[in-house]
């Protein structure tokens, strides 16, 4: 009887293992899970003082013409946000990734107002499938005069496009998930060449774009293969970026343990700010911040970059649950001893990387506009 059950537990335990490795697969969790238990022995860093946490939402914006979905951003959105002040006075900072492929030319029009009153700026994102090099640099200098009309995107260098920082549609940059949702294997190489300045579209969960990375700001350099990026450095202070290194921001990945509203397995958290609208909720928050997003070398200043799909998902997005999040964010995280709250958008982020990596310290909210000005500065410049 006992060698029966013997068997019988170690049977079980094969079939467990045999079936977790085939879900690990099947979601490609297994790309980024070493990463993740890497982390999870290593453990937080020390900090001492007050953490500086930056909070941005990044939203692949897809309004395509619909004029509740503009009404919302335009008129409820800010009046959700407009109770809410960080450290340093700052209303909450949406970076709208406007889709390109969806573009309304009277939207841009109509939400210029927002950046003018601060609520947040402009970037790209962009679904495009079946490209080239070289109708993918052709799409984009024919569209990009577009958005600068309004004042988006502006280059800031001679000989350069624009200047700007990019979401890819369907999570495909690099050409990770094939021709059908890309096609340019050195479109990081073209990204920059063109005045992009970072990518903003990660984490993937559940999608094979997913770098085998987590929770980190890195730096990959194109080598002409699909999916390059997989290959990157972390951000360091101290640690220029070369010329041909492009920066990958990611925003927080984790097996969150102390939520189960799966019932039979921890959520998966990843960040997204979608239509179930539970991103006012602590147990999520709390999971964003421990992930201490951070340039190796400054751990008191830490990121957490949150995504939206914030045109679809409108009635979420511009509602309570947006208002619960700000609200604990603020009563939780910034209490001026332990935290420090500051509300950035994508390009702010950027700059503060940028701080940090050049050794500076103390306060991030000097170094807002450290390297890349303002969209409503930039006349001139190039």
């Amino acid at each position: 009887m006992l060698k029966f059950l013997i068997a019988l537990i170690v049977l079980g335990a094969i079939v467990f293992c045999l079936g977790l490795n085939w879900y690990l697969k099947k979601k490609f969790i297994n790309i980024w899970i070493g990463d993740y238990l890497r982390r999870l022995i290593k453990g937080k860093p020390k900090v001492e003082g007050p953490v500086h946490l930056m909070v941005m939402v990044v939203d692949h914006f897809e309004l395509n013409g619909h004029e509740d979905r503009l009404i919302a951003w335009k008129e409820t959105y800010p009046r959700i946000v407009d109770q809410f002040r960080d450290a340093d006075g700052h209303k909450p900072q949406h970076t709208f990734f406007y889709a390109l492929d969806l573009l309304h030319e009277h939207e841009l029009e109509a939400l210029q107002p927002l950046v003018e009153q601060g609520y947040g700026e402009f970037e790209l994102h962009w679904h495009h499938a079946h490209d080239t090099s070289e109708t993918f640099v052709q799409k984009l200098q024919e569209v990009m005069p577009i958005f600068q009309k309004y004042g988006y995107m502006k280059p800031i260098e001679p000989g350069k496009l624009a200047c700007f920082s990019f979401i890819h549609g369907n999570w495909s940059l690099d050409n990770s998930r094939g021709s059908e949702f890309c096609g340019v294997d050195n479109e990081i190489q073209l990204l920059q060449e063109l005045g992009c300045y970072a990518d903003f579209t990660f984490p993937a969960l559940f999608q094979p774009a997913q770098p085998k990375y987590i929770n980190s700001i890195q730096y990959a350099v194109d080598n002409g293969c699909a999916k390059s990026y997989d290959k990157a450095r972390v951000s360091k202070v101290g640690e220029a970026s070369k010329d041909n290194e492009f920066m990958i921001f990611q925003g927080p990945l984790t097996i969150n343990w102390l939520d189960w509203r799966h019932k039979w397995h921890p959520q998966f958290e990843d960040g997204d700010l979608h239509a179930q609208a539970t991103h006012g909720d602590p147990k999520r928050i709390d999971a964003w911040v421990r992930q201490a997003i951070h340039v190796e070398g400054r751990p008191e200043w830490q990121f957490i970059k949150l995504f939206s799909h914030g045109a679809q998902d409108h009635k979420s997005l511009a509602g309570p649950a947006t208002a619960k999040m700000f609200s604990h964010f603020q009563n939780k995280y910034n209490d001026g001893t332990k935290y420090v709250l500051h509300y950035v958008n994508a390009r702010e982020a950027y700059n503060i990387v940028k701080a940090a990596e050049d050794g500076l310290s103390g306060n991030p909210n000097d170094y807002r506009d450290y390297k890349i000005p303002h969209p409503l500065k930039r006349d001139g410049l190039a």
